[in-house]
């Protein structure tokens, strides 16, 4: 069989969509072995076990964007955890963590905001508390929303 262009062309699209879909498919993988798995709807499922920040109380995880907001998990107790909103309540711009909780960077925007781990406001501008997300345990998994 003779190769034409748009043999070719349809060779190369499979190629690219053969690659596209292993690298998605690794990507999910990576993230599902962090202990964090995107659903469908914007939730997020963690499994604290694997994820060592969340060990000890007082821990902090940034899970990534939960139906569009960045979100940090905190472990508040022996088997309490709080979900974070980590866009800043004065200069709308993402927060930091740092060990007493988040910072709102002046070098990325914003105006020195500072809030604890639970998201009370701890230095101004901000007048707001960091927003909470709902955190529902599913056995040894948790649904943040």
């Amino acid at each position: 069989m003779e190769i034409n262009r748009r043999h070719f062309l349809c060779g190369a699209l499979l190629t690219a969509l053969g690659a596209t879909s292993a690298t998605v498919a690794t990507a999910e993988g990576a993230l599902a072995n962090s202990g964090i798995k995107l659903l469908p709807n914007g939730s997020v499922e963690v499994t604290p076990s694997v994820i060592k920040a969340l060990n000890k109380v007082g821990g902090v995880a940034v899970i990534g964007e939960v139906n569009g907001a960045p979100t940090a998990l905190v472990r508040s107790g022996a088997k309490k955890y709080i979900a974070i909103d980590m866009r800043c309540t004065h200069a709308d711009i993402t927060v930091q963590t740092q060990a007493s909780g988040f910072y709102c960077k002046p070098q990325a925007g914003g105006h020195g905001s500072a809030f604890t781990k639970t998201g009370a406001v701890s230095q101004g501008p901000a007048d707001a508390p960091l927003k909470k997300l709902k955190v529902t345990a599913k056995g040894k998994k948790l649904i943040v929303s």
